[in-house]
């Protein structure tokens, strides 16, 4: 049995029962063999003919079946475990202490601040300015599923060095041309990019925007924070209730993600949603600004201005 981790959050992995050689590659790669401490929950990995998501709220374990079915791409079904570990980590350990954002995070300088890449509500490139900052001297601190832990003076970013990072088709030739075909890529297939092994303090919020010139800088005003931030709290775990909100996902219908009981958790929507309002208001102390993102050829501009701040902090 693996152990997935982000930072101190710790997930067994169980794909025993897989048979497909991907994804055994894939599990060995992205987690380890032993942990320094007690794992509490478990995610057991099965093979079927339809995908399904069954969690256990008494046991905290998971039961994940993915298509064994050649019509699903490898990419998707690795994808897949990542969402159903992370997102289903954050369900049952939702606190005001403890949440998962949707974003990616960087930090300053290796062991620096953090900078948190985070969605807005627009869902575009994220990703992609978090490597191209990567690239002009941060380091990777985790992609997709940015974990923090809200502590009384500082708001931790977890690292998740084992972890991939999905680049885009269309800004792999500015991002990663030497790996022009592969959407998920490692941190070590990302150098001469630095890896931070150690959580770091949150010292900035990005929020890409399409919406303005790409390069431009807004600081958002603290009082408006929360409001833009909203989606950035609760988007994993809408997509986790409803897959139909998810562009990559294993599951079509909410009917496939349901609690061992038998119960959807589009039932519990509302109340699974609700943003915390501790979190928002930590995170509005936060420096946060919208940096307008465009096409590819565009991300150097949004970077040199991202850049000009990561500087002064």
């Amino acid at each position: 049995m693996r152990i997935l981790e982000f930072g101190d959050q710790r997930l067994h992995l169980d794909a025993t029962a897989v048979r497909q050689p991907h994804l055994q590659r894939f599990v060995d790669r992205v987690s380890i063999d032993t942990a320094p401490a007690p794992v509490r929950h478990q995610m057991r990995i099965v093979e079927g003919e339809e995908a399904e998501l069954l969690v256990d709220e008494q046991t905290g374990s998971m039961s994940l079946v993915v298509p064994s079915m050649t019509t699903v791409s490898p990419t998707v079904l690795e994808i897949a475990i990542l969402q159903a570990g992370a997102r289903c980590l954050a369900l049952l350990g939702t606190t005001d202490r403890f949440v998962l954002l949707h974003g990616s995070a960087v930090t300053a300088t290796d062991g620096g601040g953090a900078v948190a890449v985070l969605d807005g509500g627009v869902g575009q490139g994220k990703t992609s300015l978090a490597l191209g900052l990567a690239k002009a001297g941060c380091a990777l601190l985790v992609d997709e599923f940015t974990f923090v832990t809200c502590d009384r003076d500082e708001i931790l970013v977890a690292p998740a060095p084992r972890l991939p990072w999905h680049v885009r088709g269309d800004m792999a030739p500015y991002l990663a041309p030497e790996h022009p075909g592969r959407r998920l890529l490692f941190p070590d297939q990302l150098a001469p990019v630095g890896t931070a092994k150690t959580a770091a303090s949150l010292a900035l919020i990005v929020v890409p925007d399409s919406g303005i010139p790409a390069g431009k800088l807004e600081q958002i005003d603290p009082a408006q924070t929360g409001a833009l931030l909203t989606s950035a709290v609760t988007d994993h775990v809408a997509k986790l209730i409803d897959p139909r909100l998810d562009h990559v996902s294993i599951f079509s219908k909410p009917s496939q993600v349901r609690y061992a009981s038998g119960h959807s958790l589009l039932n519990s929507r509302a109340q699974l949603c609700t943003p915390h309002r501790t979190v928002l208001d930590r995170l509005s102390r936060i420096p946060t600004f919208r940096v307008g993102i465009g096409s590819p050829a565009d991300l150097a501009a949004s970077v040199e201005a991202v850049t000009h701040v990561v500087e002064s902090l």
